[in-house]
């Protein structure tokens, strides 16, 4: 297989995870991404970012961008920006 061909299955794909304040959307996202609980409120001021790669059958490479929004973010002026381009 050449370089070209590995490159092509690469895929990244976003996550948005969007709710209300003190509701745990990041523990969820710090648990997935990091496999990692925190005990401790911390809250998300406007939105923050994870990473996890993931392998699936075929040597099917993928970045899953978890994308956590702050709950005093939703209705904001900001969200649509924070959306577009989300597969989930």
């Amino acid at each position: 297989m050449s370089d070209s061909e590995e490159e092509s299955q690469d895929r990244q794909l976003k996550i948005v995870v969007l709710g209300d304040g003190t509701s745990g959307k990041t523990s969820l996202a710090t648990c997935f991404a990091q496999e990692t609980f925190g005990k401790q409120y911390k809250q998300t001021i406007g939105l923050d970012f994870f990473l996890r790669r993931i392998m699936l059958p075929g040597n099917l490479n993928v970045t899953l961008q978890v994308w956590d929004i702050g709950g005093q973010t939703i209705g904001g002026k900001m969200l649509d920006k924070y959306i577009y381009g989300a597969q989930v």
